[in-house]
């Protein structure tokens, strides 16, 4: 399973725009697994294609994750708690 997280925003703008790719399969077993068992949980199937906050403030950041072809656009503060937790991991990957 490949992710990618697309991630732009804030007071840098499309200027400061990162995208980090992960091959699940590489990661470290216990980190895949919880990454696994996060895109699970989401069942990016039935999600919408956005979600996103009715007035974004000027730092707000906005991320498109793409899982096998399936692909939602949200702000954190409005996504689901897996969702977020999903962010928090792939942020700590290097962009690239």
């Amino acid at each position: 399973m490949r992710l990618s997280l697309h991630c732009v925003g804030g007071f840098t703008g499309p200027a400061g725009a990162q995208t980090r790719n992960v091959d699940v399969d590489s990661l470290p077993a216990a980190e895949g697994a919880r990454v696994r068992s996060l895109v699970q949980a989401l069942d990016l199937a039935q999600l919408p294609a956005t979600l996103l906050k009715a007035r974004p403030q000027p730092w707000d950041f906005t991320y498109t994750l793409t899982v096998d072809g399936h692909q939602v656009r949200f702000h954190a503060d409005a996504a689901p708690a897996p969702l977020r937790e999903l962010v928090e991991i792939l942020e700590q990957h290097p962009p690239g």
